[in-house]
């Protein structure tokens, strides 16, 4: 593997069981990407926060793949959890974003004529999930009264991470095909 137009498609490609040092300094990239995102915050009503972590979810998932996405994703909003002072959610955050970026990346990977409808349905599709995870564990661990408002926050937080996201990661795929 040389230059930058293999690395896209490597790392879409890659196994986990066998990481190369590169791999693993583009997915710790990936990762800090992601938790310096979810850094940028703003409190919500209850013990959420609205941030811009989808942007990077998005973005790293549409370009590079599902794995990439889910491991960003994942560990990048639970590590900004714990370090923000809501650890509590860590475990939750870990599953939820994680599960959200890797949909993202393996639904926008699978039909190539139609890839902006993909990217949106994929958006769609993983900030769902990523809304419904939030509600269920908002309304097991604080009160059923916070899952409205928090919908809200979450909703917006899909939106405007799936509408930085694509161009930037269409930007990003043309830079790679070079």
């Amino acid at each position: 593997m040389d230059g930058r137009e293999n690395i896209q498609e490597h790392l879409k490609k890659i196994k986990l069981s066998k990481l190369d040092t590169r791999s693993l300094s583009f997915l710790a990239l990936f990762i800090a990407f992601t938790a310096v995102a979810t850094y940028l915050h703003i409190p919500g009503p209850s013990s959420s926060y609205f941030n811009l972590g989808e942007v990077a979810i998005y973005t790293i998932a549409l370009t590079f793949g599902a794995k990439a996405g889910g491991i960003a994703g994942g560990v990048g909003s639970a590590l900004m959890d714990i370090i923000l002072g809501y650890s509590i959610w860590a475990p939750f955050t870990f599953v939820i974003k994680g599960l959200e970026g890797m949909l993202v990346g393996k639904i926008s990977s699978q039909d190539k004529d139609k890839k902006f409808d993909r990217k949106i349905f994929a958006i769609i599709v993983g900030g769902n999930v990523m809304i419904f995870g939030y509600a269920l564990a908002k309304g097991f661990l604080l009160s059923w009264a916070v899952v409205l408002p928090e919908i809200g926050i979450d909703f917006a937080q899909m939106l405007i991470g799936g509408v930085l996201a694509i161009p930037l990661s269409h930007h990003l795929d043309n830079y790679f095909r070079k």
